[in-house]
């Protein structure tokens, strides 16, 4: 059976995006590669130029397509406590068959760094910048509206939450036992936060 001629760019994106996720890098092959974009070898290579090529893409899409939108969905208005409860309980509540985004696609790639070409860190250390940024963002909004008392400055209190938010995503891959996630970020605020209400 032949390939389409047409070529959608991000349906392409998404279909990799996918299997990235769930294989990573290493363990997706060109063949595959090839199947989830539906192009020929050629057609992938011009493109793309090579596999790490379509990483970078992807990790790009990834950025733009789920990331940014995760932020503003939920930092970007509302109670600002809540807000950021949801921010990091949104990431691991995925059906069975798609278990494998429990862990932020930022947080895969960072496992792989060192096969990826230098760009791909420069993307993961700008996402984490801008996901701290978000995160600082909301805790000076709840503090500002006394809903929150980090027991941190304010800088220091999202930084650990953006550290705590990569190893969650690496816990919620591990054992994504939704309940013991929900309980453990409960207690990381209320230790990062000291939130009054």
């Amino acid at each position: 059976m032949g390939r389409h001629t047409s070529f959608n760019k991000d349906k392409a994106l998404n279909n990799a995006l996918a299997l990235f996720w769930s294989r990573g890098f290493s363990a997706s092959s060109l063949r595959q590669l090839e199947e989830a974009t539906d192009l020929h070898p050629g057609s992938l290579y011009h493109h793309f130029k090579n596999k790490e090529g379509l990483y970078l893409h992807v990790l790009r899409y990834y950025i733009e397509h789920y990331l940014q939108l995760r932020i503003q969905k939920y930092l970007g208005s509302g109670p600002p406590l809540e807000g950021l409860r949801r921010f990091l309980t949104a990431g691991y509540r995925h059906p069975q068959d798609m278990q494998y985004q429990n862990c932020c696609f930022l947080a895969c790639t960072s496992t792989e760094l060192h096969l990826l070409p230098d760009e791909a860190t420069k993307l993961v250390r700008q996402a984490v910048n801008t996901i701290q940024q978000a995160l600082l963002t909301q805790v000076l909004k709840g503090t500002e509206k006394n809903l929150i008392a980090p027991s941190l400055s304010s800088t220091d209190a999202a930084r650990e939450l953006t550290s705590f938010f990569l190893g969650l995503q690496l816990m919620a891959r591990i054992s994504p036992n939704q309940h013991q996630l929900d309980l453990l970020v409960k207690q990381s605020l209320g230790h990062i936060l000291n939130p009054k209400t």
